[in-house]
């Protein structure tokens, strides 16, 4: 047995690791389960599909609001800077930031009620928007009023964050863009990369031309070749029971061909009604054939216990060589007080799988900003003026400065300074959040999202449960498959 395996099966003794997981934790990271996701919007509000008459010019705006958000970098970095705005509008901002499951709490909770205890809030898809978006004002009649520009936003970001209806109503204005594609160690490559290709029979740098197959044989190839004191190991996944693995699976699901849902393909989210579960296709049990394998017998036997910050974490501290995760870690990545591999990062798009009929390589996640279709004319006026300046292309510039978010305007993109950060490895780019592939990523042909139904969170939670049994080996790719498409039923 080699040293690697001798390794894997301590280090899974030492911490239970083959006995199952502890408690599910939240979708930060912060602890919880992810969140019921059995609500459905108030019966207030405007109702899907309709339209909104935006308060009248006889109507002053509020000089405060209240938003909420979850506690992400954007949202801290939006905070340091937001006397700004009130010097701008004389509008006070005060802001409730906590982890993603209070905040969906106290939300939805705001939302169901029809309190008006927030008046502009973060939209996150799953959470907020696809079980509650009735309860979000539609903003189109605001677009169009106040000649807001949303064609330099880029489509992917409306299509996730800011549509939840057929008829293309916006409840949100795209506010953060967070996707999963791939991160490596350059200098690993540099040193061994030349060998390892030689070795291998392909090119053995990431690339977006690797499949995933491939990147399993790039990975082992790491754990048997490469000296301990370099890497401990090839690769590292957020395979947690949490919601990061079912993020890190449905992107290699997409990839092989294979999709959770009927009718759905990882790229349009929305959905029909008569949705039905699809796991059990070949392709779906091939990757999860594939994904036991990797995490199981090649990967960094952490992967288990990690979800995407214990994954980061791994990466900054050097045990890995590759790992699929969210692009805004590179801030992170690029801190030489946090992280010991600041020079030594590339990212490119992530693997792809063998179905010819898709080609998924990236996951997106982002979020919007929406107002409470629930609070006064006055706040509602207020908080249209913070989520267009928030919006804005200047103050998406400023929480990119600040590594505190990655723009959703091309227009910021089209900057040349940030076309020189989008060209840049890790250690030479101003602005570490504009990693190279992340504009590649968001065409339509290699990204993929998770669908807007208002039980997603509920259906997410059964594929990273059962996940977690077959990664564990506790249970085979085919009965999970099978568990997660009964689940589904079970539940729609």
């Amino acid at each position: 047995m080699s040293d690697k395996r001798l390794q894997r099966r301590k280090f899974i003794q030492s911490t239970g690791a083959a006995a199952g997981i502890a408690a599910i934790a939240g979708c930060t990271g912060d602890g919880g389960d992810g969140g019921s996701g059995d609500g459905g919007g108030g019966d207030g509000g405007d109702g899907g599909g309709s339209t909104s008459t935006p308060p009248g010019e006889d109507v002053e705006p509020a000089d405060k609001i209240q938003f909420i958000s979850e506690s992400t970098p954007p949202s801290k970095a939006l905070k340091s800077i937001i006397s700004r705005f009130t010097d701008e509008t004389g509008i006070e901002v005060e802001f409730t930031l906590t982890p993603l499951l209070n905040y969906t709490e106290k939300l939805a909770n705001d939302l169901t009620s029809q309190a008006g205890n927030f008046d502009a809030v973060y939209v996150d898809p799953y959470n907020i928007g696809a079980p509650y978006y009735p309860d979000l004002e539609p903003l189109d009649a605001y677009i169009e009023d106040n000649n807001y520009d949303m064609d330099d936003h880029i489509q992917i970001h409306i299509d996730a964050c800011s549509v939840y209806e057929e008829d293309g109503t916006v409840r949100g204005l795209p506010y953060d863009c967070p996707t999963i594609t791939l991160a490596y160690r350059q200098d690993v490559f540099d040193e061994y990369g030349e060998q390892a290709t030689s070795d291998l029979g392909f090119e053995a740098e990431p690339n977006p031309d690797m499949t995933w197959s491939q990147y399993m044989e790039v990975a082992r190839w790491i754990n048997e070749n490469v000296p301990d004191d370099m890497v401990e190991y090839g690769t590292g996944h957020m395979a947690k029971q949490h919601q990061s693995l079912a993020n890190e699976f449905e992107m290699i699901q997409w990839a092989f061909g294979g999709t959770q849902l009927t009718g759905f393909d990882g790229k349009d989210p929305i959905l029909p009604d008569d949705i039905s579960a699809g796991f059990t296709d070949d392709a779906s049990i091939e990757a999860a054939e594939f994904y036991t394998e990797l995490v199981g017998e090649v990967a960094h036997p952490g992967s288990t216990t990690w979800n995407w910050t214990g994954v980061a974490q791994a990466f900054a501290n050097g045990k890995i060589a590759m790992a699929p995760e969210w692009h805004e870690f590179n801030g992170l990545f690029a801190d030489t007080e946090s992280s010991v591999v600041a020079d030594k990062v590339s990212w490119t798009l992530a693997p792809s799988g063998p179905a010819e009929n898709r080609n998924v390589q990236a996951h997106y996640g982002g979020s919007s900003i929406g107002i409470n279709a629930h609070t006064s004319d006055a706040k509602k006026k207020a908080a249209w003026k913070f989520i267009e300046w928030t919006t804005s292309p200047d103050i998406q510039f400023e929480l990119l400065k600040a590594a505190g978010g990655t723009p959703t305007r091309q227009s910021v993109y089209d900057r040349s300074e940030v076309k020189e950060a989008s060209q840049a490895q890790t250690a030479e780019s101003k602005y570490p959040n504009v990693v190279p592939p992340v504009l590649e990523a968001w065409k339509q042909e290699n990204i993929g999202q998770r669908p807007h139904h208002p039980d997603w969170l509920q259906l997410e939670q059964v594929i990273y449960t059962e996940g977690s049994k077959m990664v564990n080996g506790d249970q085979s790719p085919e009965a999970t498959m099978q568990a997660c498409a009964d689940g589904f039923s079970s539940i729609l």
